[in-house]
């Protein structure tokens, strides 16, 4: 019984200690597809149909990003704040057409809410209204193949 014990207050040690480990940059490199969003005051989620021009975003091991909705195309670079709970990116091509960069590398206002090996929901954050209350704008894709 206390070997049983002792097994388990190890296991779950163990696990507590890779849990801790997880390196967002890595596991947000990839191809993503959006399915769905919530705006600051919805209470659900909304299904991106689709019939409508899905988001997608591609983060490359090398900073790069691209991004695809409708006939719209931009690109840069997507960087995390130090402690990897927020991300930005910052915007150098749009539609073919070369961007001045003006993103503060310091600053990110995207929550990341979850990020998996399959899912990645971030909030883009704002402050909404006469009052300016702060929220955050969802929203939520899968990992693409």
């Amino acid at each position: 019984m206390k070997t049983a014990i002792t097994l388990i207050f190890a296991s779950v040690f163990l696990l507590s200690l890779q849990t801790g480990n997880v390196d967002n940059k890595k596991l947000i490199v990839g191809h993503w597809k959006e399915f769905g969003y919530k705006f600051h005051n919805d209470t659900e989620m909304k299904s991106v149909s689709e019939e409508c021009a899905i988001k997608t975003m591609t983060f490359s091991n090398d900073r790069t990003y691209e991004e695809r909705m409708y006939c719209l195309t931009s690109s840069g670079k997507w960087f995390f704040n130090k402690d990897q709970t927020k991300f930005d990116f910052s915007l150098d091509n749009f539609n073919g057409m070369k961007m001045e960069s003006f993103t503060d590398t310091t600053k990110t206002n995207k929550i990341i809410i979850k990020l998996t090996k399959d899912t990645l929901i971030y909030g883009s954050e704002g402050y909404y209204g006469e009052k300016g209350i702060y929220g955050h704008d969802d929203f939520y894709f899968v990992r693409q193949k």
